[in-house]
């Protein structure tokens, strides 16, 4: 199968969306092929057509997950695609319209080009299902963000080594029965985390640089801690992500991340 391919650079979160056609059966091997071919590539995607009125196309993780990084990598390659705000860094910023896996109806996207090259974008992301706990073994009961396809632990980042927690992350997985789960290993004093995302269909698990799901999981689970609005600038190892969560009547209203996305690399390969 000859597929045509593009990767992207969201905060470092080096995604690959593959543009042709591949049926969803084969999409998680497909995934892990991509992958295994390409070390530097932390997540993969595929494009589709779209079923929803409005929207430009299709966005299908490899596990059926929500990604923020993606769809914003994937509104982006839509905009180099069809030459939108081509006109330079001060062109009004655009909206786009996507499907995207893991998200009721329609995810809009903000792109507004940056002087350095690439794109700004702000992305919708959708609202946890629910903010609870779950239990690590030999660190005891951490604060759980629940999202459709994706659950997000929160961990301070002195109570948990990375072997433990890439020993640890498939189990909890399991146990949480998800399609795929974070582990965040949160510094609160520094206002930054290292998070290491597992996808259930794939087997995989990636110390991301950047993580949009777990940003905005986090943003969530601090309104709830406040009972307010949060806006909060979070480091990870690839940059900053910027996440705004509204807190309206005790839950989670609306979610927004922030960051830059930029093409690294387009062509074709073989699988």
């Amino acid at each position: 199968m000859k597929l045509d391919y593009t990767v992207w650079d969201p905060t470092k979160n080096i995604t690959l969306l593959v543009s042709t056609p591949v049926p969803r059966g084969e999409q998680p091997h497909v995934a892990a092929k991509l992958m295994s071919a390409h070390p530097h590539v932390e997540q993969v995607g595929f494009l589709e057509p779209a079923a929803l009125p409005g929207a430009a196309l299709r966005l299908q993780m490899m596990g059926g997950e929500f990604c923020g990084n993606a769809s914003m990598s994937a509104a982006a390659f839509l905009a180099e695609r069809d030459g939108v705000s081509t006109g330079g860094a001060d062109a009004p910023a655009s909206f786009l319209a996507l499907e995207v896996s893991g998200y009721p109806g329609l995810l809009q996207c903000r792109l507004s080009r940056r002087v350095e090259g690439g794109w700004n974008g702000t992305v919708d992301m959708p609202l946890p299902e629910k903010i609870g706990t779950a239990e690590l073994p030999g660190v005891g009961t951490v604060p759980a963000v629940i999202f459709d396809g994706i659950t997000h632990c929160i961990v301070p980042a002195n109570a948990m080594t990375r072997p433990a927690a890439k020993a640890a992350i498939r189990p909890l997985c399991m146990a949480l029965k998800a399609d795929a789960c974070g582990i965040l290993l949160y510094d609160e004093t520094a206002a930054s985390f290292a998070p290491l995302v597992y996808v259930l269909s794939t087997d995989t698990a990636v110390w991301e640089s950047g993580c949009g799901s777990g940003s905005a999981a986090l943003g969530a689970y601090l309104a709830s801690q406040t009972g307010g609005d949060c806006t909060a600038e979070l480091c990870q190892p690839g940059g900053t992500i910027s996440v705004c969560a509204r807190w309206n009547e005790g839950r989670i209203s609306a979610l927004t991340i922030t960051g830059y996305v930029a093409l690294l690399e387009q062509g074709s390969c073989e699988i």
